[in-house]
């Protein structure tokens, strides 16, 4: 038996469900044994490279695939699946070649549309394209060819261009590196950026000599093509499989389960790299983030599986779903049960909090006096925040100047200023610097908040509770006056979102060292947090920061929309630095989003009825990739309850997983760090979006703080949908939308 090497191409979409099982079917048993009876494994006559093999799939489809032999192995290259006769039509015309500028593989001739997948097209002619005065690529087609290894033809249709709907376009017809090249070009980025970022080999030569590399290519031996796959560009396009698992998830999967195997070169770098401090990526919604924490995760407990490695999240819905990512990723991973254990620990940050304070036992004592001066060991309850600020303000506000008796501005001045200064006395709150807050407070004013901070944690001492904020501050204090941290790595996902107590018991996690803390965030997603930097709690980034700008999930037109609503907003981020939205872009194209406005909510749910039905009795659509968002819990339910009045079953999504077979309903906030092929968001009126806001009208900043949160929901609602986003609102459209255009 002979076993073989896949190496699979990625798809634009899922194989037809007719074929499905049977390609999974043939591609294991060529795995196994590329003589075994029945996969009729053939050379091709008159192919147009001779290493062009098909086998048979069923009697209606054969695979076109290219075989390469090595003394020490046998690979297939996958070009895809297709109709009898089409497999020798495409065998006729199709080469598996190395690009002879930068090493990368590829395939010199245009192919038919495989069935189920979308495969490299003949580049889009320009004159067919809109146009615009200028050209969008400032190079010549002779610097693309040289210095990229643009093929001829492709760099002087891309340097013709002069649109980005033109150029979206024609970028989704080829390979995958070089249409990421052409976008990023289009976008302004130079040629060396675009050589670093995509880690290309150049090799300096004259455009004469470029051109007759293309005119002219030489032999490549098998074992040179086999080698090329490894490039980490090529890495984007092709995988190679080990293992029927990995081959059928792959297969079955299609583009929602590309991110196990296909990294972008940068990724893969933040995937490998090492530091000897923490580490901080950026990048909007769908730039990859998460899949960069999972996969470097994953690598650290492959390299040390004695290593106890905590990954976090702000909810605990986000770190459910970090660990079934985690274990579809490999489901070999071990995990740990226990805060300490080798291997993963996946828990929410709140949840990281509870399980020290938990291991502490009565030991916690001095750890709650040192953060809120009296020790005790009745921490297990957690308070209603809201409601002991209102009863504080009761007992103690009467000093406390009108617009300031609100517990938003009570509980920001308790989470960002005085628990993380450890402040217990009254004395130590009149000298702390109040860095970052807006509201200015006199010694009367700091006293008169002293007041109502006493009576808070007087009611919580007789309650025996704590809130979520306490519990952060006290379990990082414990941490540290015990001198070691349970975890060697901790990675941070959703990293905008936590406030500082948070950030100071990730710091505790883990003693300062190589790999320690490794964060990703997006300051246009902080939906629940405050901005804030993170050097102040013992967590240096500074130097060692990078941004993703590729958008993976999103169509171009999708991602545009919601951009727009982030317009004209100043983001920062959590080393200070303002954060821009400027150059982010997609690989992905798609219908623009639908706008629709209806007399009535009940007219919006007709149509929201008529809609998601549609889209759930398309077969090519998995209904549990259809999703309707909605501001809030209330019209999530009315939603729910209007759609199946109507005859349309949808299922209301609160925690743990989506579950096949039906379309989801779920708040904005529930869907951070979900996706869904079709996405409708519902009620997006003026009534609906913003809210909340009046809590905050105590100070300008915090009320810019606060409708740039309800911009960011928005953004982060919009960012959800891969395919289709239509919005719909009843009576006065949100401030919040962009404008037409």
């Amino acid at each position: 038996m002979a076993e073989s090497v896949i190496i699979y191409p990625k798809q634009d979409k899922l194989l037809d469900s007719s074929i499905k099982q049977k390609a999974y079917s043939f591609l294991e048993k060529l795995a196994q044994d590329d003589s075994a009876p029945g996969l009729h494994i053939e050379p091709v006559n008159n192919a147009a490279d001779p290493r062009a093999r098909t086998g048979r799939v069923d009697q209606q489809y054969r695979a076109l695939l290219f075989k390469l032999t090595t003394p020490t192995s046998t690979a297939y290259v996958v070009h895809g699946i297709y109709n009898h006769d089409d497999a020798y039509e495409a065998a006729a015309k199709v080469q598996l070649t190395i690009n002879p500028i930068n090493g990368l593989p590829e395939y010199n001739e245009a192919t038919p549309v495989a069935a189920g997948e979308q495969t490299w097209a003949q580049p889009v002619p320009v004159e067919s394209l809109p146009s615009a005065p200028e050209p969008l690529i400032v190079f010549s087609a002779a610097d693309l060819t040289v210095s990229l290894g643009i093929p001829p033809a492709v760099a002087e249709q891309a340097v013709a261009l002069t649109n980005n709907d033109a150029m979206q376009a024609f970028a989704q017809t080829l390979p995958e590196w070089q249409g990421l090249a052409l976008l990023l070009l289009a976008d302004g980025e130079s040629i060396t950026q675009i050589q670093q970022e995509l880690e290309l080999m150049n090799r300096p030569m004259s455009h004469d000599e470029a051109a007759a590399r293309f005119n002219e290519p030489q032999p490549v031996s098998d074992q040179e093509l086999l080698d090329s796959f490894s490039q980490p560009s090529a890495q984007m396009g092709f995988a190679k499989l080990a293992g029927a698992e990995e081959l059928r998830r792959v297969i079955t999967g299609g583009d929602f389960s590309a991110w196990r195997v296909f990294l972008h070169p940068q990724q893969r770098k933040w995937v490998r790299g090492n530091w000897k401090g923490p580490y901080r990526i950026s990048g909007g919604a769908g730039t990859g983030k998460t899949v960069v924490v999972l996969h470097r995760a994953r690598r650290l407990a492959v390299e040390d599986p004695d290593a106890p490695i905590v990954v976090t999240t702000f909810t605990t819905n986000l770190a459910a779903e970090l660990s079934r990512s985690l274990e579809r990723l490999d489901p070999e991973s071990q995990f740990a049960d226990a805060l300490g254990e080798p291997g993963l620990h996946v828990k929410g940050i709140d949840a990281l909090a509870r399980a020290v304070l938990q291991s502490a036992g009565a030991g916690v004592s001095p750890a709650v006096a040192s953060v809120l001066g009296v020790g005790r060991t009745d921490i297990s309850g957690r308070a209603d925040t809201d409601a002991a600020w209102r009863q504080a303000v009761l007992r103690a506000g009467e000093g406390l100047d009108q617009k300031l008796r609100k517990p938003a501005f009570l509980q920001a001045e308790y989470e960002m200023v005085i628990l993380p200064h450890r402040i217990t006395q009254l004395a130590e709150y009149l000298k702390v610097a109040r860095t970052g807050r807006g509201v200015r407070l006199s010694r009367a004013g700091r006293k008169a908040v002293w007041a109502v901070v006493e009576a808070y944690r007087s009611s919580a001492r007789e309650a025996g509770t704590l809130d979520f904020a306490e519990a952060a501050s006290i379990a990082a204090a414990h941490l540290e006056a015990s001198g070691e941290g349970p975890a060697r790595h901790v990675l941070v996902d959703e990293g905008q979102d936590f406030k500082p107590c948070h950030w100071q018991l990730v710091r505790a996690l883990a003693a300062e060292g190589p790999n320690d803390i490794f964060i990703a965030e997006d300051a246009h997603q902080r939906i629940y947090g405050q901005k804030l930097m993170l050097s102040a709690y013992g967590i240096r980034t500074q130097g060692r920061s990078r941004g993703l700008k590729l958008n993976y999930r999103t169509t171009a037109q999708n991602l545009a929309w919601a951009v727009g609503v982030l317009t004209g907003q100043e983001v920062i981020d959590s080393d200070g630095e303002a954060e821009s939205t400027a150059g982010y872009h997609s690989a992905r194209t798609g219908p623009k989003p639908t706008v629709r406005s209806f007399p009535s909510m009940s007219a919006e749910l007709d149509h929201a009825a008529e809609l998601v039905g549609a889209w759930a009795s398309d077969e090519e659509v998995q209904p549990e990739t259809i999703a309707v968002l909605v501001r809030d819990r209330a019209t999530r339910d009315r939603v729910v309850a209007g759609l199946g009045d109507r005859g349309v079953d949808v299922r209301a999504l609160e925690s743990g997983s989506v579950k096949p077979g039906q379309p989801v309903v779920l708040t904005m906030h529930r869907a951070k760090g979900t996706e869904f092929t079709r996405v409708l968001l519902f009620g997006l009126s003026k009534d609906a979006m913003p809210i909340g806001l009046k809590a905050y009208d105590f100070d300008e900043g915090e009320l810019s703080e606060a409708q740039l949160r309800e911009r960011s929901l928005l953004y982060v609602a919009a960012s959800r949908a891969r395919d289709e986003l239509v919005v719909t609102y009843s009576g006065d459209p949100s401030s919040l939308m962009p404008a037409a255009g």
